[in-house]
């Protein structure tokens, strides 16, 4: 890879686009959802509706089955990239995806040979409803290869931060992923018809995916397998499935905390506030998407564009995320008040501004741990989080001890902040050219932290307008001007001039016809 081509990957500009398609592939889904379940709540019912959210969910879990592999294959395809290895890289990508393939064909198994114990002893599922459940869960878990094999294709395609022709093929066929099931149920009520649907919809994720990569690494046609050059990925895949083990933990122990030292009717107050903060991570994930691939791509070679990508991925990250943090925060009781009304907005609403701080800090955490998964240092993330486990279980208990339920939106915000600190600093450590990026992002996060500080108290909604706009100005302005580079300044106000011209030409154009 050239210098002009690391410098077009490490551009603002570029990382924008990117994270723009994938937000655009996560939220259009999304919407579509949000349409076509109370219709398909409707024709289904809600004994088997609540089937097909528990079977969905077991699509989740055959991600154990990956080792950490998918994101160390993406890690390693990068690299070869940048380094010319086409033909290696071709073998890689070939290997990883059989590997992965028959990962899955073993999980899968292995669910399916559970799925009747779990159907007429595990689950209360009418008994009616029983064979129609067990046949449609079967129906699932022999998608279980495609899913990895899908994963291991998308890797592929974050190496060569195809993002735009990835998610043009992605969000048609997770639309029919909602739509298809509606569908086929006005000809077909069943499960079983529901659950085909969805295996066609990974069965066309497939496909498309796989031209993709045909195209964009020519190579493949000619690959064949080499097994050998998996050993080195499965020493950091390791360490990665330690991380993956301990997010689940460190994302739910506090739920379990509260019910078991306050109460489960209390745990609502805070799983509310927290799953309306939660719907952010979608911002942050398709930045760290974007920029782990090329880190991993240029870090050896690269050090200048190195450092701007992990500059202007952290500022694009919260230059993104601020404004719903702070207007969410701000205007949190009006907003929970509004959704699920006035006794849950006064249990919940500092809960949820403080979440919207460990949101914030969260965001840049993501890209710094991004980087030492990206530079082959995954065993930092892995260490991290088990020590994370350790001190966050008594801290979280102090916590509820001292203040309640409020006390683990303290704890979470508290470790999210820690944690930030922690890996920004490993990263000067380990990669000691980030030094020079601390002059430009700690003024945006003192900025962003301080003004989400000030909409903890309550205050009248004249004073939180105040505070909305005042924030909102000062964070911007400190972005601009210790934030971004002067040919960055430069290049965003050449974008933004021609932008205006076409918005004046199209203007003209409309007012004369």
């Amino acid at each position: 890879m050239t210098s002009s081509q690391h410098a077009r990957l490490t551009r603002m500009q570029t990382v924008l686009f990117n994270a723009g398609w994938n937000m655009l592939g996560r939220i259009g889904p999304v919407a579509v959802a949000l349409l076509v379940t109370p219709p398909l709540i409707d024709r289904l019912g809600l004994a088997r509706w609540g089937v097909l959210t528990i079977a969905l969910s077991l699509v989740g879990t055959f991600g154990i089955f990956d080792f950490g592999l998918g994101r160390a294959l993406t890690r390693a395809i990068a690299e070869r990239i940048t380094d010319g290895c086409e033909e290696e890289s071709a073998s890689l990508t070939l290997t990883g995806i059989l590997t992965l393939g028959l990962f899955g064909l073993v999980g899968g198994l292995i669910a399916a040979l559970c799925v009747r114990l779990w159907v007429y002893h595990g689950l209360k599922i009418p008994a009616d409803l029983r064979y129609q459940t067990m046949v449609s869960m079967w129906v699932l878990c022999a998608t279980a290869p495609l899913v990895m094999i899908n994963a291991a294709m998308w890797g592929v395609m974050s190496a060569y931060q195809a993002f735009r022709t990835a998610n043009l093929i992605n969000i048609p066929i997770s639309i029919m992923y909602y739509l298809g099931p509606l569908l086929i149920l006005q000809v077909w009520d069943s499960l079983v018809g529901v659950m085909l649907v969805l295996a066609l919809c990974r069965l066309a994720m497939t496909v498309g995916y796989g031209l993709v990569c045909l195209r964009i690494m020519p190579s493949l046609r000619h690959a064949r397998p080499a097994f050998a050059l998996l050993r080195p990925l499965f020493r950091i895949g390791g360490w990665m499935t330690i991380s993956n083990l301990m997010f689940p933990i460190l994302s739910y122990m506090d739920r379990f905390m509260i019910a078991t030292v306050l109460s489960a009717a209390v745990t609502g107050y805070y799983t509310t506030a927290f799953d309306v903060v939660a719907r952010l991570s979608m911002i942050t994930m398709a930045v760290t998407s974007t920029a782990y691939p090329a880190m991993a791509a240029c870090w050896r070679t690269d050090t200048a564009a190195t450092v701007a990508l992990y500059r202007n991925s952290i500022l694009t990250v919260v230059g993104l995320l601020f404004p719903f943090c702070l207007i969410g925060s701000i205007f949190s009781h009006d907003i929970l008040a509004l959704w699920v009304g006035a006794d849950f907005a006064r249990h919940s609403t500092l809960i949820m501004k403080c979440l919207s701080i460990g949101v914030f800090v969260f965001g840049m955490d993501a890209v710094a741990a991004g980087f030492l998964d990206g530079i082959g240092r995954a065993e930092m993330n892995a260490m991290l989080s088990v020590v994370e486990v350790i001190v966050y279980i008594p801290l979280l208990l102090l916590f509820l001890h001292w203040f309640g339920v409020n006390g683990a939106a303290f704890a979470w915000a508290s470790r999210s902040v820690m944690d930030c600190l922690v890996r920004i600093r490993l990263g000067i450590r380990l990669y000691s050219w980030l030094t020079q990026v601390i002059r430009h992002l700690l003024p945006t996060a003192i900025a962003g932290v301080g003004a989400l500080l000030l909409a903890l108290p309550h205050t009248s909604h004249l004073v939180s307008c105040l505070i909305a706009a005042v924030g909102l100005t000062i964070f911007y302005v400190v972005l601009w001007r210790q934030g971004l580079a002067d040919e960055e300044r430069n290049s965003i106000r050449q974008m933004l001039g021609q932008a205006w011209t076409l918005g004046r030409q199209g203007l003209g154009w409309h007012s004369q016809g």
